[in-house]
């Protein structure tokens, strides 16, 4: 079995003074996010290197796993990169391609919600059918295993045989996943149920849940575009956020992304006061992949 051998603390004076300021909050944008990367590198090599020598105990399983799960969604937790910035500022910055990410925890909860943005090089209409093509998730959203929308009548079976693994609820879904197009209510406000499982690395247990949607097209004709959720069921407490889609210049789209989310377990400090951004602006990269695919060549 190979064991991985942990980072090396910084050795240089000017190293070990970058780590103290971005945990201080000193240090803002991409150079606080790369210092707050390393440093929970750091700690989940150590971890994982002491684990697979000497296994690890029941009790430390939970922080590892909940650090490991939250860092994959792209959400470690600090006051925002985005605090100083006025609108121009932002707008400039999302002009250029940068991905905005934001995050906070909730007070008096273990909550903790992130928002992210950016700009989509695509019509809102091209963007929209991207982030509500549940069924194609699997296919281009991160570490997502399977995907499927669910029919409503179907949610009151799953919740009375109370699943506890993805197998079980896919077997009680079926191969043949619902069809979102047979209850949109275009230029309107309609509801939807969907299923994700999310694959993750060692050593957590992958998450699975089950989310109602409500997917709101009242502003379609001046191009905005809304979609939020919230949890039904799944192996984690809490799951909800939401979309919004609005014009940024000429056939671009600016798409905001909210989520909150609680995946169980207990929370060292260490989470919880240092801050970074993985996972989440994959997100965005995807939706502009996939956009891209659906418009096809563009003409010089």
């Amino acid at each position: 079995m190979t064991i991985l051998k942990p980072l090396a603390p910084p050795q240089s004076q000017g190293a070990r003074l970058a780590v103290r300021n971005a945990r201080a909050g000193l240090l803002a944008g991409p150079s606080r996010c790369f210092i707050l990367r390393l440093t929970a590198l750091k700690f989940h090599t150590r971890k994982a290197g002491l684990a697979m020598r000497f296994g690890m105990r029941a009790s430390m399983k939970p922080y590892f796993e909940v650090g490991v799960f939250l860092c994959y969604l792209g959400i470690f937790f600090s006051p925002g990169f985005a605090l100083g910035d006025t609108q121009v500022d932002l707008d400039h910055k999302l002009a250029t391609g940068e991905i905005i990410v934001s995050t906070k925890e909730v007070p008096g909860k273990s909550l903790k919600c992130a928002e992210m943005m950016g700009v989509v090089d695509a019509p809102p209409e091209i963007v929209w059918q991207v982030i509500t093509d549940v069924n194609n998730f699997k296919n281009f959203m991160p570490r997502t295993r399977n995907s499927m929308a669910v029919a409503p009548e179907q949610i009151p079976v799953i919740l009375a045989k109370k699943p506890t693994r993805a197998e079980e609820v896919e077997q009680l879904l079926g191969p043949i996943p619902a069809d979102p197009a047979s209850y949109r209510l275009p230029g309107g406000i309609y509801p939807e149920y969907f299923y994700s499982d999310l694959d993750l690395p060692w050593p957590c247990n992958n998450r699975w849940y089950i989310l109602k949607g409500l997917k709101d097209e009242t502003r379609a004709a001046q191009h905005y575009y809304h979609s939020s959720w919230t949890l039904v069921t799944g192996n984690l407490r809490e799951n909800s956020g939401e979309w919004i889609l609005e014009p940024f210049g000429a056939a671009k789209t600016k798409a905001t992304y909210r989520l909150c989310t609680d995946p169980g377990g207990s929370i060292p400090k260490f989470l919880v006061t240092q801050g970074t951004c993985t996972t989440m602006p994959q997100i965005i990269k995807a939706v502009r992949k996939r956009a891209a695919n659906l418009l096809g060549p563009r003409q010089p």
